[in-house]
């Protein structure tokens, strides 16, 4: 299951996010954050072999779905999405990084729970079973909304070859959501 949603970038959230693509003054131009949650089986405050295993199949979910979103908007939107494995943007050259546990996630509506032994990321939706990620998008909510079906759990989304992959992009099952926050 997934949960996506839709955070139009104000004053405050481009203050937030200043630096991460040197190229972009998020405050010149509309802009919307897309964040894309994959819930998970397993805690991700609970390390275990299986839980690692089930991250990096999640992470690769993720990426896939976040370069078939970009794809769709093709060359007319500014596009790039956060590589939920580094933190850092996926196309543009940064220094700076969004890593999974930032506090400026706060700010997308997600909670840090700081655990003593670890930091973990959380959601009403999921809790802490979910694994997730951004892409930053010049234009408005609606200027994205037709590519945001590549982004829910019900769209197949094509492996390398071309072909349906097997076991990722979508779930036969879950149905995705599709939030947008104002």
């Amino acid at each position: 299951m997934s949960e996506v949603k839709v955070h139009p970038v104000t004053r405050r959230l481009a203050r937030n996010f200043e630096g991460l693509f040197p190229d972009r003054d998020l405050l010149k131009e509309s802009y919307v954050v897309v964040t894309l949650a994959l819930q998970t089986q397993h805690r991700q405050s609970a390390m275990s072999t299986e839980m690692l295993s089930e991250r990096q199949e999640c992470f690769n979910r993720l990426v896939a779905r976040m370069q078939a979103f970009k794809s769709h908007l093709g060359g007319s939107r500014w596009c790039d999405f956060i590589d939920p494995s580094t933190g850092a943007p996926f196309h543009t050259d940064s220094a700076t990084t969004l890593i999974e546990c930032d506090e400026r996630y706060r700010s997308l509506g997600f909670e840090i729970l700081e655990l003593g032994c670890c930091t973990a990321l959380c959601n009403e939706t999921f809790g802490q079973c979910l694994v997730m990620t951004s892409a930053f998008v010049q234009g408005s909510a609606d200027d994205v909304a037709e590519a945001l079906k590549f982004l829910e759990d019900t769209v197949p989304m094509p492996n390398n070859d071309g072909q349906r992959a097997a076991t990722g992009g979508y779930s036969s099952a879950g149905k995705g959501k599709l939030k947008c926050v104002n």
